[in-house]
């Protein structure tokens, strides 16, 4: 059995699948050589790349040559744009465009100067030594900066086709040109055949395939002959190269087709024929790649075929890319009117131009300008009647009677997995099909409409990506953030002394305090509550005691510091008096008596925080009340608690009296004391201290009367704090009052002597009120320690009459 090269060599042909056979009309274009057209007025030169892979690097006004760069690639598929001729760009706007849309594309607009003065980078054609010398990627080089796409229709870029992934055994050089009535290929092959096979070379050499075929189809006697003459005079090796005439068959010109018939191999749907190992290449862009390596010589015009009855000078012209139509229409001399079409390709595969402003492109091959009767009037679409006609031509091996019931119903992903990617847009399906139903345009939509909504998807998905990737950006700076936070928190932490953790420790416990206080915890239920047994209410007072402690700690620590702010504040002053010279009696009044004033804010201060913690033992409910009774000694915190502030209260007092003693050292050097006004100050202020001792004995011992549960221990210590407040208060008054009589005037004995009989005798009277608490306590059962209040009664008389008697004797003393 023969290999596919051998029978390559043979000219073996293989049958295609459907096809037809439509009038060629390639008379009227194919019997004069190739002509030009006058230079324009000005040239439009689309830039569809500009902002997506490329820049545009002149502007208006600028002067271009013929062959001027106008445009800069930023990527390896970029096709730069050329002037056509030259003379100075006028304007960089939206022009209309060649399609069958219409839709206006950025174009180029230059205008002629007229002289056409090619670019100095365009040179002499170089000789066949030097192009030799230039390797693989200066040649690619070349062909990418001229230009050149393929110029069969598709106008794909041709540098990309020419270095492929895969190896390439096999190079088709396709010369069928199929359509009717075109014959730009044809023509070329008569007139440029050594041009064409100098620039297959070069391809040759590029993909250096095993075997090269150029296909041309058997109704071109005259172009198979200057070809095969062509070869044998070219530097193509003679094995392996060939000729071949393909039968004419509409549309054996496809890519994929061509291929079929050539070497029987169908390309798989979705597939490239360079996954095959096949690459197919049109004459006219081989043309082009010889201009370009050899010249320098960009792609910057094409052979036009120019045709029908509408046209009085019909041929085949070279024609600058960006010529307006209507410049071709003039000078063809097109003798239709208005609304006769004009047709931008064959009759098979073009369309109609709505705007004769359009410029021609690379891809354009032909104009065609039927008359009003040359080809079949547009007829009214009628339903299909199933008659398969359309499936049977087509070269695809499609369904397009499927194809056209999903894209009329707009449902694209159905007529897509009828593989209408595949189609080709041949038009042999509208040609036969007895209900004139335009298919190929049903078909064109639907490919656009899926563009459309691939484009959206992957933009959607981009904008999907962009916006998770913004998330974890903002999350990764969050995380460094808060690491960058806590590595800071902990370096100053390690860079600080103990003295400023003390003060930290402490703001933190004055924020607790206060938040404490404005958010306090609920208390304890109700004692006879039915549902909680005796455990329960254990722990619930006991509960309630430890938060009660608490807070009472804080309260201490807080009048304790107050206290000691206070104190300080005093020293500070003390320490530091005046070196100058001595204050006048006036100058000592008032600041003893801002002293005085300090000292009893202090006391009033540290008596309030007393009162508080009174009053927090008070309100902690009856329950609360009775389980403390139940125990025989309260919680130690709160013994504390208690201790604490009556610590506070007395150094609070103390540095008063250190203060009013001061003071009275300072009056006793600047101005005489009026000895009546002392002693009835210092009675008031022993009457108000037992008062208050008096008023705090009769609260507890109502409160112990209506609860029948007293705290032996509180009420004890109450009554000893009272009494030392009296007498210490009674006792300073008396230091004060001897000091003061001393330095000013004779004391009236009798008057101490009665002061000091009834401050006996009020002392008494507290001891016997204190007893008469501890038999009402004893009266309600609660248990009291006799045996230490009686020691406590006693001392506080011991202490009272102590106090008395030195009074007594400092008055004698002074007599005496």
């Amino acid at each position: 059995m023969l290999t596919l090269f051998e029978q390559i060599d043979k000219g073996t042909l293989w049958r295609s699948i459907g096809g037809i056979h439509p009038p060629e009309r390639k008379t009227l274009s194919n019997k004069s050589s190739i002509k030009t057209f006058p230079l324009a007025d000005e040239y439009v030169v689309p830039l569809p790349q500009v902002g997506e892979s490329a820049v545009l690097i002149v502007k208006p006004g600028d002067y271009v040559a013929k062959g001027t760069v106008l445009t800069k690639g930023t990527h390896f598929g970029h096709l730069p744009a050329h002037a056509p001729t030259s003379g100075h760009i006028s304007s960089i706007a939206q022009r209309p465009g060649n399609h069958a849309s219409g839709l206006a594309v950025l174009s180029c607009v230059i205008k002629a100067d007229g002289l056409d003065t090619i670019d100095a980078h365009i040179h002499q054609a170089l000789s066949g030594d030097e192009v030799e010398q230039l390797t693989d990627k200066q040649l690619l080089a070349k062909i990418q900066e001229a230009g050149i796409a393929g110029l069969g229709g598709a106008a794909f870029p041709t540098h990309i086709k020419l270095s492929p992934a895969s190896d390439i055994e096999l190079v088709v050089m396709n010369g069928i040109e199929c359509e009717p009535y075109i014959t730009s290929d044809d023509m070329i092959m008569r007139e440029k055949s050594d041009e064409i096979l100098n620039g297959i070379a070069i391809i040759h050499r590029l993909l250096a395939p095993k075997r090269l075929i150029i296909a041309i189809e058997d109704n071109k006697p005259e172009a198979i002959e200057a070809m095969q003459h062509a070869l044998n005079r070219s530097s193509l090796p003679k094995n392996g190269v060939r000729i071949t005439s393909v039968p004419t068959r509409y549309p054996s010109g496809g890519e994929k087709q061509l291929i079929q018939i050539l070497t029987g191999q169908e390309v798989p749907s979705g597939a490239i024929p360079a996954q095959l190992g096949i690459v197919v290449q049109n004459v006219a862009t081989a043309y082009a790649i010889n201009e370009a390596v050899l010249r320098n010589y960009p792609l910057i015009e094409r052979v036009v075929t120019v045709t029908g009855e509408n046209a009085q000078l019909p041929g085949n012209y070279w024609i600058p890319i960006g010529t307006p139509i209507s410049h071709v229409l003039t000078q063809a001399q097109f003798i239709g009117n208005e609304h006769d079409k004009v047709i931008i390709g064959g009759p098979m595969m073009g369309y109609a131009l709505h705007n004769d402003n359009a410029p021609t492109l690379k891809g354009s091959n032909c104009v065609l300008l039927p008359a009003s009767d040359e080809l079949a009037p547009d007829q009214k679409e009628l339903p299909c009647v199933r008659c398969g006609e359309c499936a049977h031509v087509c070269p695809a091996q499609l369904l397009p009677q499927q194809l056209f019931w999903h894209a009329k119903a707009q449902e694209y992903e159905k007529a897509t997995s009828y593989n209408l990617a595949d189609c080709i847009e041949c038009g042999c399906c509208t040609y036969v099909c007895p209900s004139e139903i335009p298919l190929v345009e049903y078909y064109r939509i639907a490919k656009s409409a899926i563009k459309t909504e691939a484009e959206e998807k992957k933009q959607a998905e981009l904008a999907k990506q962009r916006f998770d990737l913004r998330t974890q950006r903002l999350e990764d700076e969050k995380l460094a953030r808060e690491a960058k936070q806590k590595a800071s928190a902990a370096r100053r932490k390690s860079n600080m002394s103990s003295s400023d953790k003390d003060a930290v420790v402490l703001a933190m416990a004055r924020i607790k305090a206060k938040k404490d206080a404005t958010n306090p915890e609920v208390a304890a239920p109700a004692a006879d509550s039915t549902s909680t047994s005796s455990t329960g209410h254990d722990t619930a007072s006991e509960t309630a005691s430890e938060t009660k402690s608490k807070r009472k700690d804080i309260s201490a620590a807080v009048a304790r510091a107050k206290a000691k702010k206070t104190a300080q504040k005093a020293a500070t002053q003390d320490d530091n008096p005046s070196n100058t010279k001595e204050p006048d009696s006036d100058t000592a009044l008032v600041d003893g008596k801002k002293a005085k004033i300090a000292a009893a804010v202090a006391r009033a201060k540290a008596k309030k925080a007393g009162l508080k913690h009174d009053a927090a033992n008070k309100s902690t409910g009856t329950r609360a009340a009775e389980a403390e009774t139940n125990k025989v000694n309260p919680p130690v915190d709160d013994k504390k608690a208690k201790i604490a502030a009556a610590v506070a209260r007395a150094k609070a007092k103390k540095v008063a009296a250190q203060q009013d003693t001061d003071e009275t050292d300072t009056s006793t050097a600047s101005a005489p004391v009026d000895d009546k006004k002392a002693r009835i100050a210092a009675a008031v202020a022993k009457a108000k201290a037992k008062k208050v001792a008096a008023q705090q004995d009769n609260d507890e011992t109502d409160t112990s009367t209506a609860s029948a549960t007293v705290d032996d221990k509180k009420a004890r210590i109450a009554a000893t704090v009272a009494k030392a407040k009296a007498k210490k208060a009674a006792a300073q008054q008396d230091t004060d009052e001897a000091d003061t009589s001393t330095a000013s005037a004779p004391v009236d004995d009798k008057k101490a002597r009665i002061a000091a009989t009834v401050a006996r005798a009020k002392a008494k009277k507290a001891a016997a009120q204190q007893g008469a608490v501890q038999a009402t306590a004893n009266t309600t059962n609660a248990p009291v320690d006799d045996k230490k209040a009686r020691i406590a009664a006693a001392v506080a008389k011991a202490k009272a009459k102590k106090a008395a008697l030195n009074t007594s004797t400092k008055t004698e003393d002074y007599k005496d």
